[in-house]
């Protein structure tokens, strides 16, 4: 998986198709490498870093620098030339709200990984945990096997971020197979009652006995 972390971004908008846009209302969106998308569908695994969903584009407004601060008043825009530049860390807060549908989970400051929004691999989180496998250990596993985006603030005193999957089939085929080699691990230890009443139930949904 790909970590960007956010406050080392400096994005480069050329602003001329923004500037060629007709009067009217527009969808825009913004992805983490600057890649402009307007009145497009984003595809899921793409971390979006600006969006309106109806910018209204006045004729009068025909000058690049009067443009970009319409656009980007948040983002707090330097132009050159044709060139906006601007810093998302600016306006990460409402960053990580633009992305809410389309994370696999959130890692807090505080709370870390609490849960998968994908409801296959939260089964898998929830009955993990029982055979001593928590949400960190696999979300790390997640973050060196799988491919995708992890988008994060990280000042080294504080973290924060969320994560995108390219290919949710595959992770989900990945995070299984490695939470039976781990518990196979943990059995292995003496981690694990075996006798447990939730413990048997999440062998069984991890259909462990087949999988020996």
């Amino acid at each position: 998986m790909k970590k960007i972390n956010i406050k080392d971004i400096e994005l480069n908008i050329d602003m001329i198709s923004l500037l060629e846009l007709k009067e009217g209302k527009y969808k825009i969106i913004i992805d983490i490498n600057g890649t402009k998308y307007i009145n497009e569908e984003v595809p899921k695994n793409k971390a979006i870093i600006y969006i309106d969903e109806s910018y209204e584009r006045k004729e009068n407004i025909n000058d690049i620098k009067e443009l970009a601060k319409d656009i980007f008043a948040k983002y707090k825009p330097v132009i050159s030339g044709t060139i906006c530049k601007i810093k998302p860390l600016t306006n990460w807060q409402k960053i990580i709200g633009m992305n809410a549908q389309n994370m696999l989970y959130f890692d807090h400051q505080s709370d870390g990984v609490e849960i998968f929004e994908d409801s296959i691999l939260e089964d898998y989180g929830w009955h993990a945990s029982v055979l001593e496998i928590n949400y960190r250990t696999i979300s790390d596993f997640i973050e060196e096997n799988c491919e995708g985006t992890l988008l994060c603030y990280d000042n080294e005193i504080q973290f924060n971020g969320f994560a995108l999957i390219d290919n949710i089939e595959d992770a989900r085929a990945q995070v299984k197979e490695f939470i039976i080699e781990k518990t196979k691990q943990n059995i292995a230890e003496g981690l694990i009652e075996l006798d447990d009443d939730d413990v048997i139930e999440a062998l069984e949904f991890f259909d462990f006995e087949a999988a020996k």
